[in-house]
């Protein structure tokens, strides 16, 4: 599978005043992403970050490439990591110190452009020179303290927000002494036949400033998996990077794989467990969360295919509240295997049993058309009672008025039915963000157009703002993939 996707457009000069080399250089001005890793757009919404970003030129033309990195085998790695609790009002950048807010005492009175500060309350005991302070009127701004009195909070520079009182706080470090990772995707697993990440690796400080050092955590699906601390440190103070650096064949993480803080240490799953209590132990586990500290977003992949995380079987089930005998109206005996552990969808809104994440069930056996499960169905199955026969819908008995199954979607709970995204998916992905659609210049442009670019993956977003801030008509290229 590809590791980049190359995004391009070009502009055509052929008999106008304007000469490529300055056609190029304001391709090149135009913004089109905030950070090459922590972009709003690329970094957390696509899991994407920007390899390279170059101009060139032709005897007629320009040239804009855009070349994005969709998983870990090229720098920047992709997805990148944010910080769950941003500490800044502009996109974070690594290294991410753990830190928190402490309400201090009193109110502040703040004036635009002073940067002495009255209180109402000495604050001697709680703030010293040095602190980092943020106002409540002004959040994720952070200040200095230069100096203090009983009346007073000098900054080192000025402050910039709004007039008035307001409260603050001081921020304090915060390091995680027992650190754990987990996925949202049951696919993000270290374990035989799973296709997405399964082991990332952390590389962090410590709060005596040791380090840097790096550990490698293998993933359990949604259940936290501590965080190994490395010889020599002493807990987890400041984040400098979170990578997968192991997978399956999807080549990435499907899920939200996040850091957190722990307040005891999850107890080990019972060897006699089966995959239909695998979701509760998970659960149970989440419940010691005590702090969100950092997060990779679901990668590109994931978001290309989006229902990689979830596995729907094709065709109708028809089940029979208290029967284990479901009916399909499709061959499953390629796909499901005893062992096997299916969701159906008329249970997704019931009331579950006590101590049950949701119902699910596992196959005993599968035959043409046909599967077994190894408990019987306890979901309402809406059939009804009438005469004759319906090949298509199934029915049940032998003798008397027949009963018309109703059918009902069906899912592989575990393992999951998976495959990486195609070429198409990938180009798919990006190009209905920026929209499909002509790209046409706007009115009186300064280059009148030979032709008008018609319709590619890429035009719409990306394309109109360069031709806005041009001016001129921007032709984009097919999405291609290397």
């Amino acid at each position: 599978m590809a590791d980049q996707i190359v995004l391009a457009w070009e502009v055509d000069v052929a008999g106008t005043s304007y000469g490529p080399a300055a056609a190029a250089a304001a391709l090149g001005a135009v913004p089109l992403y905030v950070d090459p890793t922590t972009d709003p757009v690329l970094g957390q919404l696509f899991g994407l970050t920007v390899a390279s970003d170059a101009t060139t030129t032709g005897p007629t033309t320009a040239k804009r490439t855009l070349t994005l990195n969709m998983n870990a085998t090229n720098l920047p790695t992709a997805p990148p990591p944010f910080p769950c609790n941003p500490r800044t009002s502009t996109p974070p950048v690594l290294p991410y110190p753990l830190r928190k807010a402490v309400t201090l005492t009193g109110s502040f009175f703040v004036s635009t452009g002073l940067a002495v500060v009255a209180t109402t309350a000495p604050l001697m005991s709680e703030l010293v020179p040095g602190d980092s302070i943020q106002f409540l009127a002004q959040e994720g701004v952070f200040y200095t303290v230069f100096t203090v009195t009983p009346t007073t909070v000098t900054l080192t520079t000025p402050y910039t927000g709004v007039t008035g009182n307001t409260s603050a706080f001081k921020e304090v470090s915060a390091p995680a002494t027992l650190a754990a990772m987990y996925s949202t995707s049951m696919l993000d697993f270290d374990g035989v036949g799973q296709i997405g990440a399964r082991t990332v690796d952390l590389t962090y400080r410590d709060s005596t400033g040791a380090g840097p050092f790096t550990v490698t955590v293998s993933l359990n699906r949604k259940r936290p998996v501590v965080v190994p601390l490395a010889l020599g440190s002493v807990d987890i103070a400041e984040i400098i990077n979170m990578v997968v650096t192991s997978t399956g064949p999807f080549n990435n993480n499907l899920g939200q794989i996040t850091l957190c803080e722990l307040s005891a240490v999850p107890p080990p799953i019972p060897p006699s467990a089966a995959p239909t209590d695998l979701l509760r132990f998970a659960d149970e586990a989440q419940l010691l969360i005590t702090r969100a500290l950092a997060y990779l977003p679901p990668s590109y992949f994931a978001f290309a295919q989006p229902q990689a995380s979830y596995s729907p079987l094709a065709g109708d089930f028809f089940v029979t509240t208290g029967s284990k005998d479901v009916p399909t109206s499709d061959d499953q005996t390629g796909t499901l295997a005893p062992g096997d552990i299916v969701q159906f969808a008329s249970q997704f809104t019931l009331d579950l049993p006590p101590g049950t994440v949701f119902t699910v069930y596992a196959i005993a056996t599968v035959a043409p058309k046909r599967i077994t499960l190894t408990t019987p169905y306890t979901g309402i199955d809406d059939n009804n009672t009438g005469e004759g026969n319906n090949s298509n819908t199934g029915t049940k008995g032998n003798l008397g008025p027949q009963v018309q199954l109703k059918p009902t979607a069906a899912f592989r709970a575990f393992p999951p039915l998976s495959a990486p995204p195609s070429n198409d998916a990938l180009k798919g992905a990006i190009g209905q963000f920026v929209q499909t659609e002509t790209a046409a210049p706007p009115p009186n442009p300064p280059l009148p157009p030979a032709t008008v670019p018609t319709p590619t993956f890429l035009s719409g977003f990306f394309t109109q703002t360069l031709q806005l801030a041009l001016a001129v008509p921007v032709k984009p290229q097919p999405i291609t993939l290397i």
